[in-house]
């Protein structure tokens, strides 16, 4: 069996697999009985959760009275394929009117069906001034409407303009609005990976845009702002304003692209609070709070467990105990199945480490093992700290080292392996400080301060305070 078609089958979800049975049948479709019969043969398998039968197996049934042919077989599974992408692209474009609706202007205007043009383009009119979406796709389609309109009017030779200034604006912020997106999906790509991009054009006339009446237009200036604050010195002025415009212009951005803007700005803040900023901590939770609220971070009904993860180490560092301890307790069901319990367990212990309680924090460290590299890592820092909180200084000499060998043996992240190598030696270094000698300790909270790639800075500063 073609294992295209066979993934595409198992990706249906029944209500079109139920639409399918009827699609294959239509007359308008195939006159075709053996694709129908296929189809029917598949649907039946994927109801009941059985196998699809062998090759030999399924020829007999939709051709009982020939010889099996393989190369027929494929033929026939590979025009059903094309028939179930028919279907799938007819319910894509059903979905979206504006979308069906420019495409009958198209034909209209080809045809030359003045009347059916103009109610058309009057009907695409009022859905696009009805519906709240401002983002670039929402300029995608203004611009079709206008290139038809102009086609259509230059065709049929109409007195008056062809607003031909409008369509240059529109694709003016079309252009800008996609380009700066794309940068920004670059730049956060890039803070992650360490992946060099060429920006192109873009540095040549990003800044000329600032006393541009394109930033009045939402689609533009969140992430022209959201590009500023990701690459200038002078980036918490341009978060702001990129804040400003994020809260005043929600609703005018559907799920996904609101949730990359917030992830863009909650990432930032993450940032600014690893280097101290009690500001930005705030803002990062305020971020986080409003997507929650809001569902833009649930998808298909789940949370991740890395946003899981993130709201809780920020609300730790906010020190908002019953906070997060109810938001665990809220959202731990809406965590994929194969990682809730050590989602759960992991946070549980962050959370009862910072409230002091080392015994419930290593009973939960005890009780799972995170797959995730990472969280494997920040388990071994929090075990580390337990240790040096509680004073069990024999078992924090031997965990240092199985710490140090476990990040030397590990295919771990530049940025992690710096972060947590620096962890281990400041707290050597602070073990071995001569108590009473201010001159070294000094010396160390400089050092450790000045430190950029340090996740910890906040605790070990503490140590020595």
């Amino acid at each position: 069996m073609s294992i295209l078609l066979t993934d595409l089958l198992l990706g249906l979800k029944k209500e079109e697999i139920r639409q399918l049975k009827k699609y294959v049948r239509s007359p308008f479709v195939t006159h075709r009985v053996d694709l129908s019969e296929l189809f029917k043969v598949y649907a039946d398998c994927l109801y009941k959760d059985k196998p699809f039968p062998a090759k030999a197996d399924l020829f007999e049934i939709i051709y009982p009275n020939e010889s099996f042919d393989d190369q027929k077989l494929r033929s026939t599974m590979s025009d059903l394929h094309k028939v179930i992408e028919s279907y799938l692209t007819a319910t894509i474009i059903q979905t979206d009117e504006t979308e069906r609706n420019l495409l009958l202007l198209r034909w209209y205007r080809q045809r030359n069906r003045e009347k059916h043009f103009l109610k058309t383009a009057q009907r695409i009119e009022k859905l696009q001034a009805k519906q709240p979406l401002r983002n670039p796709d929402y300029y995608d389609h203004q611009l079709s409407l206008q290139s038809e309109s102009a086609m259509f009017e230059t065709t049929n030779r109409r007195a008056g303009g062809l607003h031909l200034q409008e369509i240059g604006d529109t694709m003016d912020i079309l252009y800008l609005s996609r380009k700066l997106r794309h940068a920004c999906t670059q730049l956060s790509h890039r803070a992650v990976f360490k992946t060099d991009y060429d920006f192109g054009l873009l540095n040549a006339w990003v800044h000329s845009l600032e006393n541009s009446p394109t930033l009045k237009v939402p689609a533009v200036a969140l992430y022209y702002y959201c590009y500023l604050f990701l690459t200038e010195k002078k980036s918490q002025e341009y978060f702001r304003k990129f804040r400003s415009l994020l809260s005043d212009h929600r609703e005018n951005f559907p799920q996904d692209e609101l949730k990359n803007l917030y992830r863009a700005a909650i990432n930032y803040c993450i940032r600014q609070m690893n280097t101290g900023s009690n500001e930005f901590t705030l803002e990062g939770w305020r971020l986080f709070q409003e997507g929650l609220d809001t569902e833009i971070f649930i998808e298909n009904g789940q949370l991740s467990r890395f946003t899981f993860d993130n709201v809780v180490a920020v609300g730790l560092r906010l020190k908002k105990y019953a906070e997060v301890e109810y938001f665990i307790e809220k959202y731990n069901s809406k965590l994929a199945e194969n990682y809730r319990i050590n989602t759960v367990k992991f946070n549980f212990a962050r959370l009862e480490f910072d409230r002091k309680d080392y015994d419930r924090a290593l009973y939960h460290l005890n009780t799972f093992q995170p797959a995730d590299l990472v969280n494997q890592l920040i388990t071994r820092t929090l075990l580390l700290k337990i240790y040096y909180e509680s004073g069990a200084f024999d078992l924090l000499d031997s965990h240092l080292n199985n710490f140090r060998l476990f990040i030397r043996r590990r295919e771990v992240s530049d940025y992690h392996r710096l972060n947590f190598k620096n962890i281990i030696s400041f707290v050597k270094k602070e073990l071995s400080l001569v108590p009473g000698d201010r001159e070294e300790k000094e010396k160390l909270r400089l050092a450790i301060e000045n430190e950029p790639v340090l996740t910890e800075r906040a605790w070990l500063l503490g140590n020595i305070s």
